[in-house]
């Protein structure tokens, strides 16, 4: 037997709050993994890490910044914003992949 909570009974705003909070998180995670994976590739002259850290940095760094600029400060519609944090969302995933991928030492 499951519980059903009808959604009238939260507040919206504070859902809204909820939701930007953990986006503000999300970010602040993805960026300390960014900085660590970087630290590593200063440490170990990995190029591996290099893509890792570039990678997370277009996946949960670039889609922040470009929603701020293109959303807020240029009014931009939605979908075009989408459009381009999905399009470094994808760079992204291909630097962590290929950086993944990458024979050691490479």
């Amino acid at each position: 037997m499951m519980l059903e909570l009808p959604l009238q009974s939260f507040d919206l705003e504070t859902l809204s709050l909820a939701r930007q909070l953990s986006e503000i998180l999300t970010v602040a995670l993805g960026l300390a993994i960014s900085y660590i994976a970087y630290r590593g590739y200063r440490r170990n002259g990995s190029r591996a890490m290099l893509f890792v850290a570039a990678g997370f940095v277009l996946v949960v760094g670039v889609p922040a910044l470009v929603t701020v600029v293109l959303y807020l400060v240029l009014d931009l519609p939605i979908p075009v914003v989408n459009s381009v944090g999905q399009v470094s969302e994808l760079a992204g995933m291909a630097a962590i992949l290929y950086g993944l991928w990458t024979p050691r030492g490479g």
